[in-house]
Parts: structure tokens; sequence; C-alpha cells
């Protein structure tokens, strides 16, 4: 008989976040039912832990999470159990790469979600308008970005980006950059493989790439939070949609794929969710109670 699972780990976005960015009371009920039968329930996302942990409080749900891809490792309390960070030199090099373009990019630190005030953002936002005129999906990524950046602040503007990450960001766990254009997203990608040394590049989403100190992902994290627990690694069971996911999914003993997931997740997951408007979380988590998988 299999052995039965005692840790399941949860991406969010496309995950056990439905279309609304929000856990639905479908999915928390699921959770709750698999705690009360003795699986600890953790999350693992590529969004920074404060963002995070708002969106698990907001659904009741208090739990370890993993942020930023696997860079930080948070237990239930929110002791920091582990932090794989991007050295000063890395963060100079991959803004020095990123800043080239006409491309919307955060980096997470010690001091939150930032962005360079300046040229990049403005030729980002330009063009992204232009398109908004033709395309509804731009027309939402714009009002998205406007109001992240300019009404609710959720990302820092900074000036003296350079200076900022040599005296002021503190730990920097991870870069991420966005953009409509996938050749020019794959560009930037070989860019920061060929250019910087010790990082790991990844994808969350058709339209970005992210990227983290090497040993920040998540099949690293996993581990070091099933060790935390006392689980074995094999009592693990994941559960993710992207790219992003695949270094859990290659670690745990049982890994579950989204309907609405990537194809390369899909291809190496044990079993198919179904989608995440579709509580795909919940019914994994009934299928793995009653044994099915």
């Amino acid at each position: 008989m299999a052995n039965p699972i005692k840790l399941l780990v949860s991406d969010m976005d496309g995950t056990v976040l439905s279309g609304k960015q929000r856990i639905e009371p479908e999915t928390i009920q699921a959770i709750e039912a698999a705690r009360e039968q003795g699986v600890e329930f953790a999350i693992a996302t590529g969004r920074n832990y404060l963002n995070a942990k708002e969106l698990t409080d907001a659904a009741g749900i208090h739990c370890p999470i993993i942020a930023s891809n696997g860079a930080r490792v948070m237990t239930v309390d929110g002791e920091e159990l582990s932090a794989t960070t991007l050295t000063t030199e890395q963060a100079q090099q991959i803004y020095g790469i990123i800043s080239q373009y006409e491309v919307f990019f955060e980096m997470f630190c010690d001091q939150g979600l930032v962005t360079a005030q300046g040229a990049t953002i403005d030729a980002a936002y330009d063009s992204l308008k232009e398109l908004s005129e033709e395309s509804d999906r731009a027309k939402q990524v714009l009002d998205f970005f406007h109001d992240r950046y300019y009404v609710h602040e959720d990302v820092k503007m900074i000036d003296g980006f350079r200076s900022y990450i040599r005296n002021q960001a503190g730990k920097v766990f991870k870069f991420i950059s966005f953009s409509f254009d996938q050749e020019l997203m794959k560009t930037i990608w070989q860019e920061i493989e060929q250019k910087v040394e010790g990082v790991y590049v990844t994808s969350s989403g058709h339209d970005n790439i992210e990227v983290m100190a090497v040993g920040a992902d998540k099949g690293t994290a996993v581990k070091i939070l099933a060790d935390h627990l006392g689980v074995p690694i094999e009592q693990v069971a994941v559960i993710g949609d992207n790219l992003n996911d695949l270094p859990m999914f290659k670690v745990a003993g049982k890994a579950i794929a989204m309907g609405n997931g990537h194809d390369e997740a899909k291809a190496i997951a044990h079993h198919v969710t179904k989608i995440n408007d579709e509580h795909g979380v919940g019914y994994a988590i009934q299928q793995l109670a009653s044994r099915a998988w």
C-alpha cells in the first residue's frame, strides 16, 4: 500500500486561488477536513510572504508558507526556516539586463516589493497603453499595473535603483519581469542565464520570468519544510500548475497538476485534477483522502 499523505503543499495562483484571486469556501472545507485526518497543509508560491499570508489569513487558514518560489521558508508562526538570497552583485546584474528593455519588473526584498522609477517602467506603461486600445487582456493588465504602482502603491517606485540595492534593500529574494512579448521574455531569460552566475530562472505564467539564487526553488524548500515538520518526503503531496512548480513535482512522493496547468507540469505529474475555478485542490484532497490516488 502506498504511503499515506501527511503533508499537502499547494501553489497559489492558478491552483488554490480561484480566478477571483481568493481561496474559495469549498477548498477551505476540503483543507480543514484533511487537517482533521492528520494531513498538514502548506503554501508554496512565487508571491512574497506578506502577500501570501494576507490571502491565507483572509481564508482563515494558518499554515507554513514557502514564498518567493522557495527563497523563503516560513513556519506557521512566521519564523524564517531558511532564506536563499541573491547577492548585491547578482541583483545589480539582473537589474542591468532587465532595465535595457520595455518591461515591467519587481524586486522582492526585505523592504517589500520595489521597482525602479523612471524610463523602464514608463516605457513599458506607454507600450501597454497602446496595446490596450486593441486588446481587452492588455487593458486588464494596464489597469492592474496602474492600481499596483500608482493607486494602492503595493509596489514602491524607487529613484536611484542601483544605490537602493546596495544600501537599503537588505536581503533580495527574487526578481520578476512581465511582458506580453514572449520572444522578449525568452531573450531576457537567456541573457540572464548567460551573464549572471549562480541564479535560477523560471516562469509562473506565459507572460513572466522569475529569477532567484540557485537553491531558491520550490523543491528544495519543500524538503526543508518536510524535514522541519518531521514528514518523510514520500508522504508529501504537491499540487501546482506551472514551470516554477516542477522542482517540487520532482521531489515529492506525489505530484498533482491542475487541469489548467502547463503541459510540462501535467507530463510529469502522477495525477491531473480539475481546473482552479472548479476547486481542483479540493477535488485532489478528496481523491487523496479516499485513497483513489
